[in-house]
């Protein structure tokens, strides 16, 4: 009877959201200390990736197991995102503070280019060494293509990010807001838009090869 409601819509259902309740949390405590945030980023992909993929799968397991495989490529990684990252907040905070006339529009530039290149890299970059075996440069290569290839499903996954939170803004006073976001951030906030992300990436990593068959996680 118990594997009977575990196969229904509703089990079916509850058991995902639950999952990434459970993904959502691990990514949080291990993303925390900012040098792990690539790490866990991978890891919780990857695992969205093989849960879509396979039956059975064991969240907390498989979130540590690809955390540790996947450390020392996505800490490399990692450093690449953060330092563009860098770049663009100070250089926007130069631009809306400091500078006037051409420089208003050289450091405006620069931080763009760096603000897109860093999203560009967080969307395709951690999502590559997820599910593809490769080098790091070839990660950071292969982004800007794939930003190229498949200009939708990237603009779709930064939707998917903002979307939970436009919404709160508009259905909740101001009061309630910070109420409102912290609690989803802590439950869905991140898995919740990762998880309709890996949905895109699905379609274009099977351009190159990635297969989502059907089957047991222990095959």
């Amino acid at each position: 009877m118990g594997q009977y409601k575990e196969n229904t819509p509703f089990g079916i259902i509850m058991r995902a959201l639950g999952d990434l309740i459970t993904l959502n949390m691990l990514w949080l405590a291990c993303a925390a200390p900012i040098v792990t945030f690539g790490a866990s980023t991978t890891a919780m992909v990857s695992v969205m990736f093989k849960r879509r993929r396979y039956h059975g799968v064991p969240v907390v397991k498989e979130f540590f197991r690809e955390f540790t495989k996947n450390f020392a490529k996505a800490t490399i990684l990692n450093l690449v995102f953060l330092a563009l990252g860098v770049i663009a907040v100070v250089d926007y905070i130069y631009v809306f503070t400091q500078t006037s006339g051409a420089m208003y529009y050289i450091y405006l530039g620069v931080a763009s280019i760096a603000a897109l290149s860093a999203l560009i890299i967080l969307t395709f970059g951690f999502s590559q060494l997820a599910v593809f075996e490769n080098k790091v440069k070839n990660y950071i290569k292969n982004s800007f293509i794939l930003a190229f290839i498949a200009p939708v499903q990237m603009l779709l996954s930064w939707v998917f990010f903002i979307i939970p939170w436009a919404i709160l803004f508009l259905v909740s006073n101001p009061m309630d807001f910070l109420a409102y976001f912290g609690a989803f951030y802590l439950m869905w906030g991140v898995s919740g838009p990762a998880y309709l992300s890996v949905m895109q990436l699905e379609k274009v990593f099977s351009r190159f090869g990635y297969k989502r068959e059907p089957g047991s996680a222990d095959e």
